[in-house]
């Protein structure tokens, strides 16, 4: 500001020397030229802030919107505790009774060219635990009813062989084969349905009495119960 004043006051001698100023009164001048706009002045400061104007009231309630399309299914959720123990079921229907035991026998000769005047006889035991087997007869007798398999497993050697399986005394199969050279294998098996107390054997045939045992050699019976 004390600039701008010193420049007025120069303007105003500057004025009166250059004989601009009418003598009117003593010691005054004529009006001068107007002076330079003074700068703005700070601004004022901010009054405090209005409060809030309240809420209205609630308007009426519009109308419902119609239904929306259903969304895609979400994934599966997650497996839930187990539930409680349902009741206990109904017994069931009884099983058909049990075989209690294994009935088997094997058995072999001890020598060859055994007698042909009934059974063939095998004293030579590999299994004959429950002694379905006798080795004084040379018969299998039935312990209990069942399906029974039966087979034997015979070398030959020197003559033919003719053999038969019988139960009860009646011819229930034959094998036969003819001896060239050497020693050769015949067997033989069969499956039949029995009653307690049959019996079961092997026989040779006529003269055809190749069977043959040594101690690289057996000639075999074997049976056991199928059910």
């Amino acid at each position: 500001m004390g600039q701008v004043t010193i420049s007025i006051a120069i303007l105003v001698v500057t004025h009166c020397l250059l004989g601009k100023c009418e003598e009117t009164t003593k010691h005054e001048c004529c009006t001068g030229v107007p002076g330079i706009p003074g700068a703005h002045g700070l601004n004022g400061q901010h009054g405090p802030p209005g409060r809030d104007g309240k809420d209205g009231e609630l308007g009426p309630k519009g109308d419902s919107g119609t239904p929306g399309q259903n969304g895609p299914q979400g994934p599966p959720g997650k497996t839930g505790p187990p539930g409680p123990p349902g009741l206990i079921g109904l017994p069931g229907f009884p099983g058909s009774p049990g075989t209690k035991k294994t009935f088997a026998f094997h058995v072999g000769l001890t020598s060859s060219s055994p007698s042909t005047d009934g059974p063939i006889k095998f004293p030579k035991v590999f299994y004959n635990a429950q002694t379905t087997y006798n080795t004084g007869s040379g018969k299998f007798t039935t312990p209990v009813d069942g399906l029974y398999f039966f087979t034997y497993q015979i070398t030959v050697y020197n003559k033919n062989v003719h053999i038969s399986l019988r139960h009860n005394g009646k011819i229930v199969q034959y094998m036969y084969h003819v001896f060239s050279s050497n020693t050769h294998q015949a067997s033989g098996a069969s499956i039949l349905a029995l009653k307690e107390r049959d019996e079961v054997w092997l026989q040779v045939v006529g003269d055809n009495n190749g069977l043959y045992t040594d101690s690289d050699d057996d000639s075999t019976f074997s049976g056991f119960l199928i059910s």
